[in-house]
């Protein structure tokens, strides 16, 4: 396989995780509607839609995305990766990972409630402590995975020691 080939399949399994973050919103949603004295608010089900979107064009249009990711190569190219390279590689899709499992459901919730609360009029500063004490949480997980993917190989220098080839006698 080539690179964009393998980031192309790890397109296609953003998309399968999008699909399954959106059926658990439009749950959240419907759940949210039918409470009763709140005012039913929509801001689930756009959210899901959009995540529907984005899912489709992963799935349909993946080696679209990889190329963007990817430099183009010869699809003869075979894949030899140094330890450096497969540890920068792993830092970006951890912090891709982490990006698409911890921070965008955690900003997906806080956005919704802020809407929620919008609509109801509602201030902000209504919300529990610990419910503002949670967004600290989802913003230090950002900070984590922007500093995993950003600066990849920085930290794959870090972790991986160039070693020299030993000598044969």
């Amino acid at each position: 396989m080539t690179p964009q080939q393998i980031v192309g399949l790890g397109v296609r399994f953003f998309a399968i995780w999008l699909v399954l973050g959106a059926l658990e919103l439009i749950g959240k949603g419907v759940n949210v509607n039918s409470q009763p004295g709140l005012e039913p608010t929509f801001a689930f089900i756009v959210s899901a839609g959009v995540m529907f979107l984005l899912a489709a064009f992963s799935w349909f249009c993946p080696m679209v995305v990889a190329h963007k990711l990817v430099p183009r190569t010869r699809f003869d190219d075979t894949l030899r990766v140094p330890a450096s390279q497969a540890a920068m590689i792993a830092c970006v899709i951890l912090g891709l990972w982490l990006f698409t499992v911890r921070v965008l459901p955690g900003f997906a919730y806080y956005l919704s409630l802020a809407i929620a609360m919008r609509v109801n009029n509602e201030s902000l500063t209504a919300s529990s402590q610990f419910t503002i004490a949670q967004l600290g949480s989802v913003a230090i997980e950002f900070a984590g995975a922007a500093v995993l993917c950003f600066k990849a190989h920085a930290i794959a220098r870090f972790f991986t020691i160039e070693r020299e080839p030993a000598d044969e006698e």
